[in-house]
């Protein structure tokens, strides 16, 4: 088992792949897309069990809105960036200059806190698009994190 897979308080299947889940006892630290040979962990805290209850939830339901206490980001504009995420509401999508607009910021700086956000999912990092397309997700502008980024804004009735 990789040092990665002991930190994770519990390890989801999920309709976009397996899902770790990091927490502290206090707050979720992270959710990584892990690959499918990780092997699935029942959750070791309360908030693991919350956290996969609330993810099973919104895989029923896109509507569903998380209510759980996450990690603050490390910097004032990654704490601004994602309070900007949450308020894209489910079912839409904006383009990274016209959030970044809306920041008075540039798309380069949004980008850079979508693919630092530690929650994916949680704060929907995913309704952030390009102007001329799908954009990138997790940092990759192709494979296994843009399919992940199509599924859930399908899931969303986003595209």
């Amino acid at each position: 088992m990789t040092d990665t897979a002991q930190r994770h308080t519990a390890i989801i299947d999920s309709p976009c792949g397996r899902l770790g889940i990091v927490d502290d006892n206090a707050v979720v630290t992270a959710v990584h897309f892990l690959d499918d040979v990780t092997r699935c962990k029942l959750p070791v805290s309360r908030l693991a069990e919350k956290t996969v209850h609330q993810l099973e939830r919104f895989f029923t339901d896109p509507e569903f809105q998380f209510d759980l206490p996450l990690v603050e980001s490390a910097t004032a504009f990654q704490q601004r960036a994602r309070g900007a995420l949450r308020a894209i509401p489910v079912g839409e999508t904006v383009s990274y200059g016209k959030l970044a607009t809306s920041m008075a910021s540039s798309a380069r700086a949004v980008a850079g806190a979508c693919r630092r956000n530690p929650v994916p999912i949680i704060v929907p990092c995913h309704r952030v698009i390009a102007s001329s397309g799908l954009g990138g997700f997790s940092g990759a502008l192709d494979g296994k994190p843009l399919r992940i980024k199509r599924w859930l804004l399908e899931h969303e009735h986003a595209i």
